[in-house]
């Protein structure tokens, strides 16, 4: 009988066994999930250690035979265990996709609008160090702000929110020593909260949510010598929390930062610096030149400390105490997801009004706006409010975000809803433009991508996809809601994933065209106070037509 041969390529062959991966990887995912939501609901740790150790030798002992790296072998195993502790983390173990069939009156709306999240994570800690009172007003409760000020009061200071706002008052005495202290899900906040303890002689211990135990903190890990500090990680074969730091409070006169290192880490020992007896200078190096992060952060502390000076590439921070003389801060507004409202006249026509002050140093926010003005959009920034109404609409377009690509889901969404072709110049070699395409496969649309180029709009759209699209991040999560006016029905999984930065998006989006007049953001405010300690909890909203 003849040898049978094997037809398929090398390709072929890989696809095949990584289907069969993916399928085995998805179903130990659900298995681990449940194990970790059941320790979850009796208010134990979603890890547990013992299993993990049975688990892993399997893995190693299987391992043996083609003598696989152990260490990178290691990394994958907690990578996959990381899936499901993700998924328990946002409360989706069984998640279902949310479809989406918005109303299409005109937008008639009034609301508070989104604050900016870094800036008001930088004044809660400027005003809890500060020496006198202050009042953060209004403050829109989000599970991201309350994980700081959690932190925070861990630590000795005194931070309380109701009636939507944050009062801080001075404190005589603080430390972080011998401290267990949660970051959360943020990357700022745990760097804000160890450059904090820099300042005085600390051991404490860093935890975090499965975002920060996959974050690679080595290249801070190497710097923090130079600041008297030592950082350990405690898992073997991890990069990331949780920690152990040993802090001197021996800190130099300077510092220079190399590049690889976080700019949210520099921003982060700038705000903390303001704590430090002595200041601190700051040499950065050349790659952090054109940093929005830090031109917008240190910006805005140039506001209320004139003595900080930000010259090129050099920071330097005067002595403490730094008094801040001011009893009362408004947050400036996020214009990122501020925007994702104030475009809504373009999809349903009407008016939409957000309260609040418009940033002064968010660099290129220009570009968008002078983009969104050749979609048809007149907005206009008043002293205390933005106003937006749409004039005329554009058959196609032409545009450029190269220098603002971080509004990608936006302009998509929005290039999704004219009447003909857009092209958009970007870098097309960033991970979100694979996010776009992916969104694009999903919906059957026409579009065309070259090397800096994509097309949206364009003739040859295929059969929309049965499977739902999953959206990869909270900003994909908005222009998800936005593509719906124009794709009514399109469904996506891990829609929650807005609910942490901006929890009552979805009410407002379910209750257009006047979501003020169902809106009790009082309300919504003390409920995320009184639940501070808590997870948020999962909600499927579905929205239907009239």
């Amino acid at each position: 009988m003849a040898e049978k041969h094997n037809s398929l390529s090398l390709t072929q062959e890989l696809a095949q066994i990584d289907e069969k991966l993916v399928a085995l990887l998805m179903t130990r995912t659900n298995l681990l999930s449940r194990a970790a939501s059941s320790r979850r609901n009796k208010n134990l740790g979603i890890t547990d250690p013992a299993q993990e150790k049975v688990l892993w030798q399997v893995w190693r002992d299987a391992s043996k035979v083609d003598n696989l790296e152990p260490q990178i072998l290691k990394k994958i195993f907690h990578l996959s265990n990381n899936l499901s502790y993700a998924r328990v983390e946002r409360n989706s173990s069984n998640e279902k996709p949310l479809c989406l069939f918005p109303r299409r009156k005109p937008a008639d709306i009034d609301l508070d609008a989104p604050r900016d999240q870094i800036l008001r994570s930088m004044m809660f800690f400027l005003g809890a160090t500060n020496s006198t009172p202050m009042t953060i007003a209004p403050f829109q409760g989000n599970d991201i702000s309350l994980e700081l000020i959690n932190a925070l009061n861990l630590g000795g200071f005194n931070l309380a929110f109701q009636n939507r706002q944050c009062e801080t008052q001075p404190v005589q005495f603080w430390s972080m020593d011998n401290k267990i202290i949660y970051a959360g899900q943020s990357k700022f906040h745990f760097y804000l909260l160890l450059c904090l303890a820099l300042g005085q002689v600390t051991r404490a211990k860093f935890t975090g949510s499965t975002k920060l135990k996959l974050h690679d903190v080595r290249p801070v890990q190497d710097l923090l010598p130079q600041l008297g500090a030592r950082l350990t990680v405690v898992e073997p074969h991890s990069n990331g929390l949780p920690v152990r730091v040993e802090t001197s409070g021996q800190l130099p006169e300077t510092i220079s930062i190399p590049k690889g290192v976080s700019k949210k880490f520099v921003l982060a020992l700038v705000v903390a610096a303001t704590t430090y007896k002595s200041g601190l200078s700051i040499q950065l190096d050349g790659s952090f030149a054109n940093s929005k992060l830090l031109r917008k952060g240190i910006g805005f502390l140039q506001q209320y400390i004139p003595e900080l000076q930000f010259e090129g590439l050099s920071i330097t921070l005067p002595p403490a105490p730094i008094g801040l003389d001011l009893t009362s801060v408004d947050i400036p507004v996020d214009p990122l997801m501020s925007l994702h409202l104030l475009v809504l006249p373009f999809f349903i026509d009407g008016k939409v009004v957000l309260r609040g002050k418009w940033p002064e140093y968010v660099p290129h926010l220009h570009y968008i706006m002078d983009i969104l003005h050749e979609f048809g959009l007149k907005i206009s920034v008043g002293s205390n409010r933005i106003t937006s109404v749409m004039g005329k609409r554009p058959q196609k377009l032409s545009i450029d975000i190269t220098s603002c690509q971080e509004y990608l889901p936006l302009v998509l969404a929005m290039s999704m809803g004219l009447r003909g072709p857009c092209a958009i110049t970007l870098d097309t070699t960033r991970e979100d433009v694979d996010y776009a395409q992916d969104l694009l496969e999903n919906l059957g649309a026409g579009y065309a991508i070259e090397p800096g180029l994509l097309q949206v709009g364009l003739p040859g759209a295929k059969k929309v996809s049965e499977s739902a699209w999953q959206s990869p991040g909270p900003y994909w999560t908005l222009a998800g809601a936005l593509i719906s006016f124009t794709h009514p029905g399109l469904c996506m999984t891990n829609a929650d994933n807005i609910a942490s930065a901006w929890p009552w998006f979805w009410k407002i989006f379910m209750n257009l065209p006047s979501p003020q007049n169902f809106i009790n953001t009082s309300r919504i405010d003390e409920q995320a106070d009184e639940t501070q300690d808590d997870k948020p909890k999962r909600k499927r909203i579905r929205i239907t037509t009239d």
